[in-house]
């Protein structure tokens, strides 16, 4: 199991993927700045085997020959989402923070 670590993107920027774990990797919660909520993606590309993908207890897909990109849960900062995997030929992931760069996350 690997913890994905969350990447800030900013217009334009690159994602930068792995190789799905396959005994399941896990995935930062979104949180809050300043009363703004701080959403976490998980970035998903599947290659030509179906592949379902269950973020937080919830199943995507079967997903083929796709690329997905599903929000995770919001909870607690520093909390994380479980992510398993039907099957990981071919499956790469990565984690996609989207906020304002060069803030701080904290509290709830």
């Amino acid at each position: 199991m690997a913890a994905l670590a969350t990447q800030a993107i900013s217009e334009g920027g690159a994602i930068t993927t792995a190789a799905a774990t396959g005994g399941g990797d896990t995935i930062e919660r979104g949180s809050g700045v300043a009363g703004w909520g701080i959403p976490v993606f998980l970035y998903a590309t599947i290659g030509s085997t179906a592949t379902t993908i269950t973020l937080d207890g919830t199943a995507y897909g079967p997903y083929t020959t796709q690329t997905a990109l599903m929000r995770v849960p919001s909870g607690m900062r520093g909390t994380r989402a479980n992510i398993t995997y039907s099957q990981v030929t071919n499956v790469a992931v990565g984690a996609v923070g989207v906020g304002v760069a060069g803030y701080a996350t904290f509290g709830t």
